[in-house]
């Protein structure tokens, strides 16, 4: 059994992994927004958000995580949606 140490270090590592995902993640955001000003569309799209929110309780595959997961995506999203109309 992990002691809390190496319990510890997997969890640092995990936040590495994270962030370099979200890093990912918003760069890909900044260029689908730079799109979406050329083409004259709207930030917001209240329907790709609730598919992005329903697919990712989907992928983790523990129920007892979803409501986790919805509210930590749709900050994660917000935070896109300020990044897009700031850019």
């Amino acid at each position: 059994m992990a002691d809390l140490r190496q319990l510890r270090e997997q969890i640092d590592q995990a936040d590495q992994d994270l962030v370099k995902a979200l890093v990912k993640r918003y760069d890909l955001v900044m260029e689908v927004g730079r799109l979406k000003r050329e083409k004259g569309q709207a930030v917001f799209d209240p329907k790709r958000e609730e598919q992005v929110l329903a697919k990712v309780t989907n992928l983790a595959q523990r129920p007892e995580y979803e409501a986790a997961l919805r509210a930590v995506y749709q900050e994660i999203m917000d935070q896109a949606k300020r990044l897009e109309e700031d850019f």
